[in-house]
């Protein structure tokens, strides 16, 4: 038999409002965390954080490079030490198969990218006199068939000439600024690949003396979170350059067959701005298909239907099948992070709003399985 206690209750209400009170405390949760997230960000942009922390890393970049180096060739040196039984052979050779394999990409790609260059830049000024060209007879038949656009036309081709003689005079100094941070980059890489190996072979040991900084009594929780961060990290940088990767082989390729000027450059491009997601793809394929249209009006299309059907098989093909067991974030959020770091930090925070984007919902996660929120 119910006692009156139970009789009064409606357990049924109880259980909704209950429920309720549960999905409301999760919407402020994240609430709460979103606020944070975004006060975080506009600290860093205001305190000018981040040009501090690009400044310390631009100083220790070969400590970075070697680190990340190290962090991205870890998982395959214990793999091949299953079997060896020796890590530091395991690393040597892993580290060794890696330098191989990008001299013979850097030994294949510097010398076709260099002429390719070197031939863009020879018919820099044929193409800017055919643009010009092609507008000013664009608006001779707006006028032709009555259609007045004032000094617009004028102002437009003056605009369009300044600027291609302006690309033309500043061209050496570029150039020649280039190479300078070029032949400093390659430096500076060479120091970050004898770092990254010493890093390889004592990974363990840096990571161990790293979680000392926890108490003891976190240390079971940090090593789960450290764990579970870097894999899902590595699988969001994997696939991303992978994706980039097929991107760069598929536009060289087909940029080649339809003919266009420089198709390893433009390809390479494409390759480099798919990194950054969504508005990625259409600054590499518009610039392709500006050049293709210098050449000619065919070639300007299929160019553009190249960049197109890449497109498509990267959506539809690529990302399901390489991103699939990469980081699970709503497209939506991903867009409003890219709106959001796009506007304080640029270029660099598209690029890295995906990878902190994962390393959040870790953390959120973690936080909520902790703490049964």
């Amino acid at each position: 038999m119910k006692s009156k206690l139970e009789k009064d209750l409606d357990t049924k209400e109880l259980n909704e409002v209950i429920g309720l009170s549960k999905k409301i405390l999760k919407i402020l949760y994240f609430v709460f965390i979103a606020c944070l997230v975004l006060t975080i960000i506009i600290a860093v942009q205001k305190l000018n954080i981040l040009n501090i922390i690009l400044d310390f890393l631009g100083v220790i970049s070969p400590f970075f490079i070697g680190f990340v180096l190290a962090w991205l060739l870890k998982p395959i040196v214990k793999k091949l030490n299953n079997k060896i039984k020796n890590n530091t052979i395991s690393s040597l050779i892993v580290f060794s198969v890696f330098v191989s394999v990008l001299f013979i990409l850097l030994y294949t790609f510097i010398p076709t990218v260099y002429d390719e260059v070197n031939e863009l830049v020879g018919l820099l000024p044929t193409w800017i006199e055919r643009i010009t060209a092609n507008i000013n007879n664009i608006f001779k038949n707006f006028e032709a068939n009555g259609l007045n656009l004032g000094d617009f036309p004028k102002k437009l081709l003056e605009n369009i000439t300044m600027f291609g003689t302006d690309i033309v005079k500043n061209l050496p100094n570029t150039i020649i600024s280039f190479v300078v941070a070029l032949f400093s980059g390659v430096g500076t890489f060479a120091m970050g690949l004898i770092i990254g190996i010493y890093m390889l072979i004592d990974y363990d040991n840096i990571e161990r003396h790293f979680k000392k900084i926890f108490p003891d009594k976190m240390q079971k929780d940090v090593n789960h979170l450290c764990a579970k961060m870097s894999e899902e990290v590595r699988k969001c940088v994997n696939g991303t350059f992978l994706v980039a990767l097929a991107v760069l082989v598929c536009d060289s390729i087909l940029f080649a067959v339809v003919g266009l000027r420089a198709p390893l450059l433009f390809g390479l491009f494409c390759g480099i701005t798919d990194l950054i997601p969504f508005i990625g793809p259409y600054i590499g394929g518009a610039a392709a298909v500006i050049v293709g249209l210098t050449q000619s009006p065919l070639i300007g299309i299929a160019t553009l239907v190249v960049c197109v059907i890449v497109q498509i098989v990267e959506n539809y093909i690529l990302q399901p099948v390489i991103m699939s067991k990469a980081s699970n974030i709503h497209p939506v959020i991903i867009i409003i992070a890219l709106l959001v770091f796009g506007h304080f930090f640029g270029i660099l925070g598209m690029v890295l709003a995906t990878p902190i984007l994962t390393i959040l919902r870790v953390i959120l996660e973690f936080t909520r399985e902790k703490f049964n929120l």
